[in-house]
């Protein structure tokens, strides 16, 4: 992810994007965020769903090695001969006459009760039923890594968001001291225009100052509603329901990084995003030996018990039991041709797994890259903050004496608006990037549990 997509504060006067949480508003802090959200995400919910699926189908699979019993009862109501004479065999009420021209010919109208039980075991499949199974638990441990993939996303998502509410909790402080530097920049014009000692038009252009600062709190408004719904949907949480963020406090002390080469090694062990697509390769593996088995010999048992009778209370049995031994000698290729096309399936996954390899390593060096941007836009923002506090603290005093012009006052203060606001966005980009280290490095520890 673009880390300048993943925050907008900032651009000539970039420090709004929160208002005053209303007072009935319930206050959330970051470790409650994450645990409702892993108890109430709609996500996570859908990924549970996923992996019980998941479960179902590996006792789906194990059921093809049990015996399949079937029962079937019904009525016969016919005058077709072959199933009239058919019936008056099954139920051994056989007599000479049946056999006459007139009986054989037009037997009339006849019903007949039947059930049947019967039992069908497969006895050797040329291995199909055991790489099922292998393919459902591979299905299964794919669908449960990728639920602990999820998990962590979703904790990544509800720190971004709340990372987000809080740095706009620090930008709306920094919109209210410019405003009220505003406020008495064009009090201060308007005493010295009471004193001959400015101009008009430094009064009116102290009042437009102080309606263009203060404008932006409108905006503010509307961009933290968004911030808050964010929060919310990635919480699973009522969106009409009122809310607020802990304020922002700054780390007494930075944590020290592993070297890059050892995180992109514990990155790799520990994506289950990757473990997933190892899960994925086994299971089209799976599929392979289940297409191969088409060609090979199908052994096969089955065992029926059948009851006729004339009437609703059949008496007349009859068992019977079939083995069948069975081989495909020809499918015009289809058989050759669904094994290839699985063995390519398998390749194709492990280009992906190859592929994402790269992707979370360079998912890694980019995190890295963002927390040194980081780190020296802070230690830069802080001096220059320090400067522009005290360029602006001299030239108010001199303006306020009547001994410099407006123009320099608003210089230095949008020269300090924009440098605590560089400030605030460099913090934020250092924290978002620790965020997008630990997404890449799959080291959330509330997702582990």
């Amino acid at each position: 992810m673009n880390i300048d997509h993943f925050f907008r504060i900032a651009f000539f006067v970039p420090f709004a994007t929160l208002a005053s949480s209303p007072s009935w508003a319930e206050v959330i802090s970051q470790e409650q965020a994450i645990v409702y959200a892993l108890e109430h995400s709609p996500v996570l919910h859908g990924a549970a769903s996923g992996v019980q699926a998941q479960n179902e189908q590996i006792k789906s699979a194990e059921a093809a090695k049990l015996p399949v019993i079937d029962l079937d009862y019904g009525l016969v109501y016919s005058d077709n001969p072959l199933v009239i004479l058919g019936s008056k065999l099954n139920n051994r009420t056989i007599t000479a006459e049946d056999f006459s021209p007139e009986t054989v010919n037009e037997p009339g109208f006849s019903d007949n009760y039947f059930s049947n039980l019967r039992l069908k075991l497969p006895l050797y499949t040329g291995g199909k039923i055991t790489a099922g199974i292998d393919e459902a638990n591979a299905n299964y441990a794919s669908s449960l890594a990728q639920q602990i993939r999820t998990k962590s996303e979703v904790v990544y998502q509800v720190n971004r968001a709340y990372l987000l509410a809080q740095a706009a909790q620090e930008a709306i402080k920094i919109a209210r001291s410019s405003t009220e530097s505003a406020k008495k920049h064009v009090k201060t014009t308007r005493d010295l225009l009471a004193d001959n000692r400015t101009v008009a038009s430094d009064n009116l252009t102290a009042k437009v100052y102080y309606s263009s600062v203060k404008g932006v709190i409108s905006q503010a408004e509307a961009q933290y509603e968004q911030a808050l719904n964010a929060l919310k949907q990635v919480m699973g949480w009522d969106l009409s329901a009122e809310i607020s963020v802990v304020p922002w406090k700054h780390a007494s002390k930075q944590e020290q990084l592993p070297q890059i080469s050892l995180a992109e090694t514990q990155a790799l062990n520990n994506r289950h995003d990757l473990k997933a697509s190892d899960q994925n390769i086994n299971a089209a593996m799976a599929r392979t030996r289940i297409a191969s088995s088409a060609s090979r010999v199908q052994l096969g048992l089955e065992a029926s018990g059948s009851l006729y009778a004339d009437d609703p209370l059949v008496d007349e049995l009859s068992v019977g039991v079939l083995a069948v031994a069975k081989v495909n000698l020809f499918s015009g290729g289809a058989n050759k041709s669904r094994v290839s096309a699985a063995r390519e399936e398998t390749k194709r996954l492990q280009a992906e797994k190859a592929g994402k390899e790269l992707e979370i390593r360079k998912q890694v060096r980019n995190a890295y890259a963002s927390i040194r941007e980081g780190k020296d836009r802070m230690k830069l923002a802080s001096a220059n903050l320090a400067d522009a506090q005290k360029a602006v603290t001299q030239v108010n005093e001199r303006y306020g004496e009547g001994r410099t012009i407006l123009i320099d006052l608003l210089q230095s203060e949008q020269a300090l608006m924009k440098s605590r606001s560089e400030l605030l966005n460099s913090r934020l980009l250092l924290e978002a990037s620790k965020l997008e280290l630990k997404l890449a490095m799959d080291d959330f520890a509330e997702a582990k549990k």
